[in-house]
């Protein structure tokens, strides 16, 4: 092979191939140019002068502009310097003896007292040392960057017991120090506590952070307000741990309450904390006392009254508001002793101001470019653009909710930068990449071109093999249609079937004898009528009215027993069921269940079970959210929340599917459900009623019917009687049934005749009450006298009742819907089930 002959072409495709996939996968385009934009970004910010630190911190100056004023510690007092204790103590400086005396009554009343500027003379000596509990500030000035490990004059001769040794690695990152005067060095050996006033604002001139530690020769020294809150809280030198970058932690802190806690304090990486300052000094709502107040109370000997007044406390001493004058986000002009006060507001209270640490800022300044790239290489036209719009202005919006939602401050200008120097690097890659991009385009068109040729090349030929496919199938289809062994096979079905149906009518005659079998056994195990204790004459009239309010018209002792029995159970939490015939009046009794309970002032919903479709039951009983299934709009609460703190009727128990019951069981056991399409389960207090005309027991043993729902709706059986066994009932029911029919139809005075009366006690009535209620308002509105007589009634006569024995009748059709008129039709048809559907008029499925 020549040298013209090698595939010069194959030696490039391998970087072709490695440029292409690169250009095809976004994300890693879109993580290098937010990675780079991240980069420039921060470059640009350690470069940046007054404006950017402007711009980085306005957000936390405007929340502490327009925010409210935080709460203040209670266990904070400043006393002050006024125009009254001026004009008693002179303009100029006050004598050392006033300060000394005052810092020991205090001291006396149990209070932290700290004085500022005071002297190093005898006076001041002994009142510290009587006092005790007394933390002085220290002046510091800064030595350098933090870096710096230049030996310069340290004021070694000032060394405080609370100052803990700085190791190697906190000298790596804190400020250093030197100190500017000598003048408490005989205070120290007695004071609590010294901590500097040294304060840095930012390059913008404004003061928001205060170190909490900075190093003096080989010691740390503690912020003059973090020194106080340290003595306050009674907490020593070796409880205080200090991680540069996280937190300063104050262990085992003995609050005022009583309560032992620790308390940490967010820091960054140079021990430095914001200040979440209280609001301006002119307004300020700190608790404050004048001198003059002060020094009358000490000479008046007000012992008690200056007890009340600092026992427990710190108490700032601030005969002058001097120092050196910083700018804050609120006043252009404070005194270092008002910045240490809002630091030691700020640690009582622990409102802490927290930055986001360095690692967290990089992360998300790079995670925002990144997604500002990616928005532009992946989504076309302008949707991009409007997506790193919404990135913007969701950056701007998080930046000025985190301070109010969460006291954080976010960084601003990486991330804005950030996202611009992205969007512009993802434009300018898509203008470098768009002439390999149309390339390989073009090279993919003419691959589909060939692919599709190919596929209609193959697409003709798989036609013409199922056109052959299809006719042999067709030809094959016919042989088997007239071949003599298919014949043969339907021949032995046949007689097989014929087999099997012999072998049912043998054993349908054995199943007719095991019923008659089992019937006289169901005979003797039926359970026993249920009977009433005697009522009297009294108890009976004082019942009748009751059951007359809740609209319940008897006279019958048996009636009148079980509603005593209601009133009583209902009063209880017990489930409760009703047992009767249809047409008793079961939602009657529910209904009062319900009104003679503590729940009646709620709820009483009212569920037929035999109207619940099967695929609704979740949803009707307990409820749906929205989506959850085809044409669920919008939460729907079911009937069981619907009744919640109130009574909830399950009317037709009986007639509960099998797969239903285990449902319905576990919300009476745990008083909870899950709403279809719910995650969160919905908690209910309900009182379940319900009520069946179906032997439950027996369906417990034929298995229809669980028999763990059985025992727990089973809390309380009321048995309402029929009304073939209440007959004195029939003319109160009727008198009752006619008026209000007249009455809804306007024909006061209509009544039942004689004649129709008798017609009405002596009738069957299987629908019962219901049947009764019925026929007397068809009555009413049909009759056309003053008095309705037995032909209005239009009841067919007792002798055309009941058809003879193999007669289809469509009242018996009708009418023979209960177990014991199917029993019945059974045993005169000796339990032929064909011929006993006949008589029914039924099918014999049924």
């Amino acid at each position: 092979m020549t040298p013209t002959d090698l595939p010069t072409d194959d030696i490039k495709l391998p970087e072709a191939a490695t440029f292409k996939t690169f250009a095809q996968f976004r994300p890693g385009q879109a993580g290098l140019i937010g990675l780079l934009a991240t980069l420039i970004s921060w470059g640009c910010w350690l470069s940046g002068g007054t404006f950017l630190t402007a711009l980085e911190w306005s957000p936390y100056d405007t929340w502490l502009r327009l925010r409210q004023p935080i709460p203040v510690s209670p266990s904070l007092i400043v006393i002050t310097r006024d125009q009254a204790s001026e004009a008693r103590f002179g303009t100029g400086p006050w004598d050392h003896a006033l300060f000394a005396r005052v810092t020991t009554a205090l001291g006396r009343a149990g209070a932290a007292v700290v004085s500022l500027g005071a002297a190093s003379d005898a006076m001041m000596v002994e009142a510290t040392k009587s006092a005790g509990r007394v933390v002085y500030p220290f002046s510091l000035r800064l030595n350098g960057s933090a870096q710096s490990h230049e030996r310069r004059p340290t004021g070694q001769d000032i060394v405080h017991p609370a100052w803990p040794a700085v190791t190697q690695d906190q000298a790596r990152w804190l400020l250093h120090a030197v100190a500017i005067t000598n003048s408490l060095t005989n205070l120290a050996r007695h004071a609590k506590g010294i901590g500097h006033t040294l304060t840095i604002p930012d390059e913008d001139g404004v003061l928001r952070r205060v170190p909490l530690y900075v190093t003096l020769g080989d010691h740390m020294v503690p912020a003059f307000g973090l020194a106080m809150a340290s003595a306050f809280l009674q907490v020593s030198p070796a409880q205080i741990s200090l991680n540069p970058g996280e937190a300063v932690t104050l262990h085992e802190a003995r609050f005022p309450d009583g309560r032992i806690g620790e308390v940490s304090i967010p820091i960054d990486e140079h021990g430095q904390m914001p200040i979440n300052y209280e609001g301006q000094w002119a307004e300020r709502h700190f608790p404050s006392l004048t001198f003059l107040d002060v020094w009358s109370a000490i000479e008046d000997g007000k012992a008690k009254k200056l007890r009340e007044w600092v026992g427990g406390k710190i108490v700032l001493l601030l005969p002058t508001l001097s120092g050196m004058e910083q700018r804050t986000p609120l006043e252009r002009s404070a005194p270092d002793s008002v910045i240490q006060v809002n630091l030691l507001n700020t640690i009582l209270t622990e409102n802490w101001v927290k930055e986001t640490p360095l690692s967290g800022q990089v992360v998300y300044a790079l995670g925002l470019a990144a997604v500002a790239a990616w928005l532009l290489l992946a989504v076309k036209g302008w949707k991009g653009v409007a997506g790193v719009l919404v990135l913007i202005v969701g950056h701007v919006g998080m930046t000025l909710a985190a301070l109010p939602l969460g006291s954080l401050v976010l960084p601003v200008f990486v991330p804005l930068c950030g996202i611009t120097l992205a969007s512009g690097g993802a434009i300018l890659w898509m203008h470098l990449a768009s002439g390999p991009r149309i390339q390989s385009l073009e090279e993919q068109i003419v691959r589909v071109q060939q692919d599709l040729a190919a596929a209609r090349e193959a697409m003709i030929r798989h036609e013409s093999n199922v056109e052959g496919l299809e006719e042999d199938l067709e030809v094959a289809r016919v042989a088997a249609i007239r071949s003599a062994g298919k014949e043969r096979d339907l021949i032995r079905s046949a007689d097989a079937m014929r087999e099997q149906v012999a072998e049912a009518q043998v054993q349908e005659q054995a199943t007719r004898r095991r019923l008659q079998e089992l019937e006289g056994e169901l005979a003797g195990l039926r359970a026993a009528t249920f009977r009433t204790g005697h009522l009297g004459d009294t108890e009976q009239e004082r019942l009748r009215s009751e059951c007359e309010q809740e609209g319940i018209i008897t006279r019958d002792p048996a009636v009148l027993a079980v509603f005593r029995d209601l009133k009583k159970g209902a009063r209880s939490l017990l489930p409760v069921m009703i047992l009767g015939e249809p047409g008793t009046g079961k939602e009657l009794f529910a209904r009062a269940v319900h009104r003679l309970s503590p729940r009646a002032g709620h709820p009483f919903i009212p569920v037929n079970m035999a109207a619940v479709a099967p695929e609704l039951f979740e949803s009707e009983l307990f409820g749906h959210v929205k989506g959850s299934f085809t044409g669920a709009t919008g939460d729907r609460k079911g009937y069981f929340e619907l009744a919640d703190q109130g009574t909830i009727f399950l009317d037709e128990i009986g007639d509960l599917r099998l797969e239903h019951q285990g449902k319905l069981l576990r919300v009476l056991q745990e008083k909870s459900f899950y709403r279809v399409g719910a995650t969160r389960p919905t908690t209910v207090d309900v009182r379940v009623v319900a009520a069946t005309n179906k032997d439950l027991q027996r369906g417990v043993a034929e298995g229809w019917f669980r028999e763990d729902l059985y025992f727990r709706l089973m809390g309380i059986a009321l048995r309402l009687p029929p009304l073939r066994e209440r007959r004195d009932d029939l003319t109160l029911l009727a008198e009752r049934f006619v008026r209000d029919a007249a009455a809804q139809l306007g024909r006061d005075g209509l009544a039942l005749s004689k004649e129709a009366l008798a017609v009405v006690e002596v009738q069957a009535w299987k629908g019962n009450v219901r049947e009764v209620q019925q026929c007397l308002q068809q009555a009413v509105a049909l009759a056309e006298g003053h008095v309705i007589t037995k032909d209005d009634l239009r009841l067919v006569p007792r002798e055309q009742e009941g058809p003879r024995v193999g007669q289809t009748s469509p009242t018996l059709a009708i009418e023979a819907t209960g177990d014991q008129a199917v029993l019945a039709c059974l045993r005169q048809q000796q339990f032929d089930m064909q011929a006993t559907a006949q008589a029914l008029g039924w099918d014999r499925s049924t």
